[in-house]
């Protein structure tokens, strides 16, 4: 039986207004080689989503982590900030981050990690297989 190894891809984050438009290229190519059959736009957004909150709000480097497994894509965030993530009203000036990942994955988390924490969500991926 040949049963295939996980799929995982990490990228550290550094600064956010440079890191933004390197991490969505990182995931975009990421889920293009993977040949994941994985809504590329909703893995974007939630990645966008994840890394604002955690370079604007858990200072240090970020660590995103994409990985599939199964039907799957798993996205995480560990970040230096024991601060769990807290959904507040959205307005103008914000708010819809969490919604927006609550709205698009199908199920997401925190946890522990460290001297800090994880922000996950999973999102569907009826394939997932190296391209090629």
């Amino acid at each position: 039986m040949n049963i295939p190894a996980p799929l995982t891809a990490e990228c550290t984050l550094t600064d956010v207004a440079a890191e933004l438009a390197a991490v969505r290229r990182f995931t975009r190519l990421t889920l293009l080689a993977w040949a994941s059959e994985v809504s590329v736009d909703d893995a974007l957004l939630i990645v966008t989503e994840l890394a604002t909150n955690a370079l604007q709000h858990a200072g240090g480097n970020p660590v995103l982590r994409l990985s599939v497994t199964g039907a799957e894509l798993r996205i995480e965030v560990f970040d230096d900030s024991p601060a769990l993530p807290a959904r507040r009203p959205a307005g103008a000036d914000g708010g819809w981050g969490l919604a927006l990942v609550e709205r698009l994955s199908s199920a997401w988390g925190t946890a522990r990690h460290g001297r800090g924490k994880l922000v996950w969500c999973a999102l569907p991926a009826t394939s997932a297989e190296l391209a090629g």
